[in-house]
């Protein structure tokens, strides 16, 4: 799964619980990403966009994150191997299922995002900081969960990386929705 990371729950869960596998480990992880986290798609007054990277078997994949200003709520979470004006697309598309309105987007100077403002009719502003820092916080808060993993994702190839990312990815808003949002 992450760079023993199945392996590594699997020894602690053995130690504070009865034996466990680390294929069970990885299967349990599955299943429970799986599930849907229950959002509401509701009147969002503004969001903020950002994007990072990590590395997954040597190649940078691109995390793109989308979080509420005002309830700091994670609305989106996605990873691509590309950072261009249809994965900018594609993303808010997928981060304007939650709203219920166009709200008002905060983005860094990233030249991919303009088309697709334009193509969506959203209404954008740059920043650098201010409520731009949302979405700062939570890739801080993202990449300290990774640094387990050295900021590396391993796999055996590229396709299985992916796969793994946007697992851990999935895992990973469960596990923020549910702590850092209380819900």
């Amino acid at each position: 799964m992450f760079h023993g990371g199945c392996r590594r729950v699997s020894k602690v869960l053995s130690l504070a619980l009865e034996p466990i596998s680390k294929s069970a480990v990885h299967n349990h992880a599955k299943r429970v990403s799986s599930v849907k986290v229950a959002k509401e798609r509701r009147f969002r007054r503004c969001i903020a966009v950002d994007e990072t990277k990590l590395s997954v078997k040597g190649v940078y994949v691109y995390v793109w994150s989308a979080v509420d200003v005002d309830s700091k709520e994670l609305l989106a979470l996605e990873a691509s191997y590309g950072r261009s004006n249809l994965n900018a697309l594609a993303f808010l598309k997928k981060a304007l299922k939650m709203c219920t309105n166009k709200p008002l987007v905060i983005v860094d100077k990233g030249p991919w995002y303009r088309w697709a403002f334009e193509r969506l009719g959203l209404e954008y502003r740059y920043e650098m900081f201010g409520m731009r820092n949302r979405v700062e916080r939570f890739f801080r808060y993202l990449k300290e969960r990774t640094m387990v993993f050295h900021h590396k994702m391993s796999a055996r190839n590229h396709i299985q990386g992916i796969t793994n990312l946007k697992l851990f990815l999935t895992l990973f808003t469960l596990y923020y929705q549910a702590t850092r949002t209380g819900r």
